[in-house]
């Protein structure tokens, strides 16, 4: 077989007998396992779950899933067989579990089921026993939660806020409030917010609202304690395009076909998208009125469209860059390479903010000037004739 037959853009979703979703998934897990040096905290035999890992020589099954759980992490971001790849790198990670309770942890768990289910996941439509997996994450850790005293009394967060986290913000509150009266809202808050995420992914109609709330929980969490609790915070994130939908057909981007930096812009983002997601018009070949924007609205900003929804300017912006895998793997790659917890809940702050409408007003305002000056930006370029549709 030609090495073109094997190996693979870690960009390019599609065409790897799964979802593009789901692959994206995959390919995300892989970078994490990868970028934090995982395979080093794999332990020896040590009072294994199961006693047939007793009879294993220790070293040399530590060193098997090391290397197992690298190659398959490798070949996920950079080979075409995806599906055998997650299937090898989740089965390392439950092998590990299983032969060591040194080892064991949830995250660790979470994240080696996500990539087998993934590999069993049908090569069209949704992966439901992902989505199911992660609903019942939620659902567990609320009901375990829910009858815990510690948790029902607050004392649980008040500790671990307290005493092990020492959070200013916590402490200063709780100090404002009656004894444990913090705790209890921070807890019962808690426990209400995974419940309902939980019945949320169980419903395909609310699986929106189920991305958004649970990537904002999920973020709330790392804000406040700094800690992406080893692979925790990066599965939990990294599962939500198991709910996600790919675009099909392809997203509608219009763009002025007159302007020298705008085609510019369209030739980068064109060069990160592999699939391709995005399908650029420029506004010249009367596109536009598909949609019902006038000439006027396009020649104010770029727009996006898709079935039954049409974005323009900053908006349109956001919704092109968060299609494009580098996105979501550069985002990665710096929280895995950030030093300490301040520098992780700054990039999760600046992420955050990029994709709330907190940020619209600013976003707005700089596309607003970018635009208006647009025909000044690389005014010695020659532009592209419109193309005809």
């Amino acid at each position: 077989m030609a090495l073109s037959g094997i190996i693979a853009n870690p960009l390019r979703l599609g065409g790897l007998g799964l979802p593009p979703q789901v692959v994206m998934m995959c390919r995300l897990l892989a970078l994490a396992l990868l970028l934090t040096n995982h395979q080093a905290q794999i332990q020896t035999v040590f009072l294994p779950f199961v006693d047939l890992f007793d009879a294993l020589p220790p070293v040399l099954f530590q060193r098997v899933l090391q290397a197992t759980l690298v190659l398959a992490a490798l070949a996920v971001l950079f080979t075409r067989h995806t599906r055998a790849a997650a299937a090898a790198a989740g089965m390392a990670l439950l092998l590990a579990v299983l032969s060591s309770r040194a080892y064991y942890g949830n995250n660790k768990t979470f994240v080696g089921l996500l990539l087998v289910l993934a590999a069993l996941s049908n090569a069209t439509g949704p992966a439901r026993l992902l989505q199911w997996q992660v609903a019942l994450v939620y659902f567990g850790a609320g009901l375990n939660k829910a009858i815990d005293p510690d948790w029902q009394s607050g004392q649980f967060f008040e500790h671990w806020a307290t005493d092990r986290l020492q959070n200013p913000a916590y402490m200063w509150l709780s100090a404002q409030l009656p004894p444990l009266a913090a705790g209890k809202i921070f807890c019962w808050y808690t426990i209400v917010a995974e419940l309902v995420l939980a019945a949320l992914l169980l419903v395909p109609r609310f699986h929106a609202a189920g991305i958004w709330g649970s990537g904002l929980f999920q973020s709330g969490l790392l804000l406040f304690t700094g800690d992406p609790f080893n692979l925790f915070f990066y599965g939990m994130q990294s599962s939500l395009f198991a709910f996600a939908r790919w675009p099909e057909p392809q997203i509608t981007v219009i763009w002025d076909g007159s302007c020298g930096f705008c085609r510019r812009t369209k030739e980068l983002m064109q060069r990160f998208d592999f699939d391709p997601v995005l399908d650029w018009r420029a506004l010249q070949t009367g596109v536009g009125e598909r949609y019902g924007l006038t000439k006027e609205q396009l020649q104010l900003a770029l727009h996006a469209a898709g079935p039954g929804w049409v974005l323009g300017g900053y908006a349109a912006f956001r919704r092109i860059l968060l299609h494009l895998p580098v996105f979501g793997m550069t985002l990665l790659t710096a929280l895995a390479f950030a030093p300490g917890p301040q520098t992780r809940r700054a990039i999760v702050t600046g992420a955050l903010l990029f994709l709330l409408p907190l940020s619209n007003p600013a976003g707005n305002a700089i596309y607003g000037w970018i635009a208006r000056h647009r025909h000044e930006l690389l005014a010695g370029e020659t532009c592209e004739l419109p193309e005809q549709s």
